[in-house]
C-alpha cells in the first residue's frame, strides 16, 4: 500500500511539474475526441511519463492546421501534457489549389551517437553522429508538392535544462530525383533561428517560410551544413573492405552492390545522378577514395569513375586517386582516359621521389 501511494504521488508530481512549466500545456487542455485523432505515436519524448502518446489532431476549423497533443497517463487516466496548436503549417500550394504544403510528422526512436532522419518518402535512415540522444526524437518533415528532392527535418528533443521539448537540430536531406528516389545525403545545418524553439510555441507557418528561403541559400552555396555519414553505408563499406582483403570476390561484389542504385544498372540510374552526392565526404577524402577503389574492384567501374572524379576535382594533389581512376577507366575499356591518368600518376610519383613504387601495369598501360 505504501508503495502504491508513493507511485500515485509520483504521478501527481510529474503532472503538476510538467503542467507548471511554460513550455507545456495547462491543466485546462482537454483530451481531443477519438474521432478527431488522425494519427498516434507511442513516444518516449519526455522522461518520467507513463504511457505517453503523441497525437495528430484535426482542427475544428478546417482552414487551420492540425494540432500536436502529447498525452500521458496520470492517476489512472489520460491527461494532456503538451499542446502545440500552431506547429503544423497548412499553406495553400500555388500549383494545386486543393492541396497544402506544410509538415509531415514522424517519431524516430532515439539511439545515442546516431541521428535518425526521415526523407521525403517517409523512409527512416540512420547516420553516425556525436550527438547525445537520450529519448525519442520528434521530426517535422517539410512537404512541398513541387519540391520532393530537398527537404528539411526539424527535430525536437527534450531539453532537460529548460524542461521543454524544443528544436535540437535542423537536418537538410537530398533525395535522388530519378531512379529509386532514395536518400542521397543529409546535412546538419549550422546554428539558425529555429534552434531551441519550444514545440508549444513553434510557429509552423513562419518556420516553413524561413526554411524555403534557407533552401535557396543552400542551393546558392551561401549556407553549408555538416554532411552526415550513413551508418548503413559505413558498415557496408567495412564489410566490402574485409572481403577485398580476404580475396572474397563474391562477397565484395555483393557488399558493393548494396551501395549501387537500381541493382547497378547504369542505364536506369546513371551514376552521375547520385554517386558523388551520396559518397563523397569533403572531410573524409581518404574514405571516399577507398570506396571508389572498392567500386572498381567489384566491377562497378562507372560508379568508381564518378566518385573518383569528384575526389580529384576537390583534391587534385591526391596521387593515389589518379591510379584508382585510371584502373576504373581501363575496366571500362576507355584506354585513352586510362593512359592519361596513369601518366598523371607516374608524374606525381616521380616528383615525390617514389618512382620505384610505381606498379608495373601502370608503366605498361600508360605507354611509358
Amino acid at each position: 500500500m505504501i508503495i502504491l501511494k508513493k507511485f500515485w504521488c509520483l504521478q501527481i508530481f510529474l503532472f503538476i511539474f510538467f503542467a507548471g512549466q511554460s513550455s507545456f500545456g495547462t491543466a485546462g487542455d482537454s483530451l481531443p475526441p477519438a474521432e478527431m485523432v488522425k494519427k498516434q505515436f507511442d513516444v518516449g519524448l519526455v522522461p518520467g511519463l507513463k504511457s505517453p502518446r503523441l497525437l495528430v489532431v484535426k482542427n475544428d476549423d478546417a482552414a487551420l492546421p492540425d494540432k500536436l497533443v502529447l498525452v500521458a497517463e496520470v492517476s489512472g487516466k489520460d491527461s494532456v501534457i503538451l499542446s502545440a496548436k500552431s506547429a503544423l503549417a497548412k499553406i495553400n500550394n500555388v500549383y494545386s489549389p486543393k492541396s497544402y504544403d506544410g509538415f509531415n510528422v514522424s517519431v524516430v526512436k532515439g539511439v545515442d551517437k546516431t541521428i535518425g532522419v526521415v526523407d521525403s518518402q517517409g523512409e527512416i535512415y540512420t547516420f553516425n553522429s556525436d550527438a547525445h540522444v537520450v529519448g525519442d526524437v520528434l521530426n517535422l518533415i517539410t512537404k512541398k508538392e513541387d519540391q520532393t528532392s530537398q527537404n528539411f527535418n526539424v527535430q525536437f528533443e527534450y531539453d532537460a535544462t529548460r524542461k521543454s521539448v524544443a528544436v535540437s537540430r535542423v537536418v537538410y536531406t537530398v533525395n535522388n530525383e530519378s531512379c529509386d528516389r532514395s536518400l542521397k545525403s543529409a546535412y546538419i545545418l549550422p546554428l539558425n533561428v529555429l534552434i531551441s524553439k519550444s514545440l508549444k510555441d513553434f510557429d509552423g507557418a513562419t518556420a516553413f517560410e524561413y526554411l524555403q528561403k534557407l533552401n535557396l541559400d543552400i542551393q546558392a552555396g551561401r549556407v553549408k551544413g555538416e554532411k552526415l555519414m550513413s551508418s548503413f553505408v559505413v558498415s557496408t563499406a567495412d564489410q566490402a573492405l574485409v572481403a577485398y582483403k580476404n580475396n572474397d570476390k563474391n562477397k565484395l561484389i555483393e557488399s558493393m552492390g548494396y551501395l549501387v542504385a537500381d541493382g547497378g544498372s547504369s542505364e536506369s540510374c546513371a551514376p552521375e545522378s547520385y554517386i558523388a552526392e551520396a559518397y563523397f565526404y569533403p572531410d573524409k577524402v581518404g574514405w571516399s577514395n577507398d570506396l571508389g577503389f572498392l567500386f572498381a574492384e567489384a566491377g562497378y567501374y562507372s560508379e568508381s569513375v564518378e566518385l573518383l572524379r569528384k575526389v580529384i576535382s576537390e583534391n587534385p594533389e591526391r596521387t593515389v586517386a589518379y591510379l584508382n581512376i585510371a584502373d576504373a577507366y581501363w575496366g571500362l575499356s576507355q584506354k585513352d582516359l586510362a593512359a592519361e591518368n596513369y601518366k598523371k600518376y607516374i608524374s606525381m610519383m616521380q616528383q615525390s621521389g617514389k618512382a620505384m613504387k610505381i606498379p608495373k601495369r601502370v608503366l605498361e598501360r600508360s605507354g611509358s
